[in-house]
C-alpha cells in the first residue's frame, strides 16, 4: 500500500471517529455539561498520558515546552471548553458546520501570527465562510441559548485556528500538548460541575468517548498527516463536517434546520474552494519548477563542449632531432 494511500485511510478513520461526539453526547442526556466534559478530559488524559509516556524513549524532543507549546496547550483546552456546552446549548449540526470554516481560520490565524501573507483568493474564501456562519446565527435568531452555543463553536473553531498555527513552530511531538489541554479542561470543569457522579454504563461510555476521540481519533490522524500534505489532509478531514449531524438524524431522528444546511453549504463551499486552490497552486509550482530545472539542465548541456573539444588533442611534432 502506498504512502499517500495509507495516509488517506489514517485521516478518513479520525475524521469518522471525530464525527460521532453528537452520538455519544446523545446517549449522556442525564449528565450535565461540565460533568461530561471531566470525565471525558480525564479518561482523555490518562488515555493520551499513556501514549506519550510510551513514546518518550522513540522521541526525545516530547516533553519541550516553550512559548508555542503554551500558546498550544492553552488553544486547545479552550476549545476542549468550548466544545461539549456547545454541543449541550446549541444543534450537533450547527456545530459541525461552523467547524467546516477551520481551514479558513488556520490560515487567518497563520497570517497574523506567522506573518504569511494570504492571498486575495484567500481573503474571498474567509469573506464567504464568514457569511454561512451569519447564516447559520441568523436561523437561531430569537433563541439566546442557541445563539451562545454558536458563539461557542465558533471560539472553540478559533481556538483550534491559533491552536494549529502555533503548532507549525513547535518543534516536539503533539502528545504532550492533548495530554496538558485535557488535564487544563478536566481541572476547569471540575470546580463548574455540580457532581461528578456516574454509574458503570455513563463511565464505559465516556472512557469509550475519550478512547476514540482523544487516543485512537488522535493517533490516526498524526499518522496520516505525517504522509499527506496538510491541504489534503484538511480536505479529507473535512468529511466530518457531513457525518455528524447524519450520525445524530439517524440515531435520535433530529434533522439539521433548513438555515444550518444553506450556511454548511456556504462555509463548506468556501473551506473546500481555498484548499483545492493551494493544491492546485502548488501543482502548479511544482510544474514551474520542474520546466526550469529542466531548461537550465538543458543550457547547461549546451554550454559545455564535448569531450573531444574540451581536451586538447596531443600533437605530434615536426622538428626532427
Amino acid at each position: 500500500m502506498s504512502k499517500h494511500r495509507l495516509g488517506a485511510i489514517c485521516v478518513l478513520g479520525a475524521a469518522i471517529l471525530w464525527s460521532t461526539a453528537g452520538l455519544f453526547m446523545g446517549f449522556l442526556q442525564q449528565l450535565d455539561a461540565w460533568t461530561i466534559l471531566f470525565w471525558r478530559s480525564a479518561f482523555g488524559t490518562a488515555f493520551v498520558g499513556v501514549a506519550a509516556l510510551a513514546s518518550i524513549g522513540a522521541t526525545p524532543r516530547l516533553a519541550s515546552p516553550g512559548y508555542s507549546w503554551l500558546v498550544a496547550t492553552v488553544c486547545s483546552a479552550l476549545a476542549m471548553i468550548a466544545f461539549i456546552p456547545a454541543l449541550r446549548l446549541t444543534s450537533v449540526a450547527n456545530v459541525a458546520m461552523i467547524h467546516a470554516s477551520l481551514p479558513i481560520l488556520s490560515a487567518l490565524a497563520a497570517a497574523v501570527g506567522l506573518r504569511e501573507r494570504p492571498s486575495r483568493a484567500m481573503l474571498c474564501f474567509s469573506v464567504l465562510a464568514l457569511l454561512g456562519t451569519a447564516v447559520i446565527f441568523l436561523g437561531s435568531v430569537g433563541r439566546s441559548s442557541n445563539q451562545f452555543g454558536n458563539l461557542l463553536a465558533f471560539l472553540m473553531t478559533a481556538s483550534l485556528a491559533v491552536m494549529t498555527a502555533a503548532l507549525r513552530t513547535h518543534k516536539g511531538s503533539a502528545l504532550s500538548i492533548v495530554a496538558a489541554s485535557n488535564a487544563a479542561a478536566a481541572a476547569v470543569a471540575l470546580c463548574l460541575s455540580p457532581g461528578v457522579d456516574l454509574d458503570l454504563t455513563q463511565a464505559c461510555i465516556l472512557a469509550l468517548f475519550a478512547l476514540l476521540q482523544m487516543a485512537l481519533g488522535l493517533a490516526l490522524y498524526s499518522k496520516g498527516a505525517s504522509l499527506l500534505p496538510s491541504a489534503d489532509a484538511a480536505l479529507l478531514s473535512m468529511i466530518e463536517v457531513p457525518l455528524s449531524p447524519l450520525w445524530v438524524w439517524l440515531a435520535f431522528d433530529l434533522p439539521p434546520s433548513g438555515f444550518s444546511v444553506l450556511g454548511g453549504l456556504i462555509t463548506g463551499a468556501a473551506a473546500a474552494g481555498s484548499i483545492v486552490t493551494r493544491l492546485w497552486r502548488a501543482g502548479r509550482a511544482m510544474k514551474s519548477d520542474g520546466k526550469t530545472a529542466f531548461r537550465e539542465s538543458r543550457h547547461d548541456e549546451a554550454i559545455v563542449p564535448p569531450p573531444d573539444i574540451a581536451r586538447p588533442r596531443p600533437t605530434l611534432s615536426r622538428h626532427r632531432p
